[in-house]
């Protein structure tokens, strides 16, 4: 079968778009509550171990991708989202849900999430913070569509009956963009060659920088994982808004995070990765202080929660472009997945910070305590201007 860049760009992107539903986790959050009678926090839950299976899973399908290509990759993925939703049609309690929603669909999009990154550089190498930025703006957007597909689902049917459906649709439609997706013609791993600016993962461990890194995209996401995935539940206990005016947020917040994605992903092209980093995290801070202690009316507390969408989806724009730039494009999957466990120790940290805070008022002060730290390390490290070229 003849390829075409712009058919395996949508396919990829297809695929991603689908597995964005995980932002859309209040609105199922609010309807479990709902419906269950269960704590909010241990519903909240479900959606940190999700991330944090997420980005557990990335060290297998980063490998994954780098030997067995996006396909089968993507295959996977597709069937794990799908069969943890569908298993989460079944549960009846917190520990449940754990397992079906948290470990199953949260691994179900680590597989697919990598898949569109790795291998749409290759296709388009002369932009790649351009299509690294609209493959996660991609991620961060969808969630306005899934919104209202779950919001449609729960209308005539109950939280059971809504996870079952959506986890069939999800399953189809990933595994039809991962049909779509496919490395160049010609390309093989064998191919490309390691060159002196190229690290393996072992090489990488051995940089001081690598743990710079790590700990600034540890710090950096805190704020967003949290917020994305309570976005109901704070506007309704922050800002007194209600059921309907609440559930907006999640389409500012994807409108926001994935506009941010594109933007930082263009911008980090031209006036450099760590300079558009710096921003973000001052931008953050600044969010976060807002929603602490000036968000007393609606329009303060949109002009909050924006802010935060757009640190993070600018930071999960450029953290994989500064992977590849620092430690090349040889073993990015494999390198790219170890980075990102610090994206899965964040959606941990952020819940625990919760329980233990009480208030997303006081939650919000101690992660803008963190991102000043996160910032503080971004200046400890030295940015590699240019990036290995990527064969093909």
């Amino acid at each position: 079968m003849a390829q075409n860049k712009y058919v395996v760009l949508v396919g990829a992107l297809l695929a991603q778009a689908t597995i964005a539903g995980l932002y859309a986790w209040s609105v199922f959050g609010i309807a479990i509550e709902r419906e269950t009678g269960w704590p909010s926090d241990e519903i909240l839950l479900a959606y940190s171990i999700a991330q944090f299976s997420f980005a557990l899973s990335t060290l297998l399908s980063g490998r994954i991708v780098d030997v067995k290509g996006p396909r089968f990759t993507i295959i996977i993925g597709g069937i794990l989202y799908g069969a943890g939703l569908i298993l989460s049609s079944f549960v009846t309690s917190p520990l449940m849900l754990y397992v079906t929603y948290g470990v199953i669909t949260g691994a179900g999009v680590g597989f697919v999430y990598v898949s569109p990154i790795a291998t749409l550089v290759k296709w388009f190498p002369e932009r790649k913070g351009t299509i690294i930025g609209l493959s996660v703006a991609v991620f961060g957007g969808g969630s306005i569509v899934f919104k209202d597909v779950i919001a449609w689902l729960l209308v005539d049917a109950d939280v059971s009956s809504a996870f079952l459906r959506l986890g069939l649709i999800s399953a189809a439609i990933i595994i039809l963009g991962g049909l779509l997706t496919s490395v160049p013609i010609g390309f093989k791993k064998s191919n490309l060659q390691k060159t002196d600016e190229d690290f393996t993962t072992k090489e990488m461990l051995k940089t001081r920088k690598f743990y710079l890194t790590w700990i600034m995209f540890w710090l950096a996401v805190i704020p967003g994982l949290l917020v994305l995935g309570a976005a109901k539940n704070i506007g309704i206990e922050v800002a007194g808004l209600g059921d309907a005016a609440a559930a907006t947020i999640i389409s500012i917040l994807a409108i926001s995070n994935a506009s941010s994605r594109l933007i930082s992903g263009a911008l980090s092209d031209k006036v450099g990765t760590l300079n558009v980093l710096k921003g973000q995290f001052v931008v953050t801070i600044l969010a976060l202080l807002s929603l602490s202690f000036l968000a007393t009316t609606p329009a303060m507390f949109y002009l909050g929660v924006v802010g935060i969408a757009v640190g993070y989806g600018g930071f999960l724009a450029l953290f994989p472009t500064f992977t590849n730039q620092q430690w090349g494009i040889f073993r990015y999957g494999s390198n790219y997945g170890l980075v990102y466990q610090a994206y899965g120790l964040a959606a941990l940290t952020g819940i625990t910070i919760k329980s233990i805070a009480g208030s997303f008022t006081n939650t919000f002060i101690v992660a803008a305590l963190a991102a000043a730290i996160g910032l503080g390390v971004s200046f400890f490290i030295k940015e590699r201007k240019t990036a290995p070229p990527i064969s093909s």
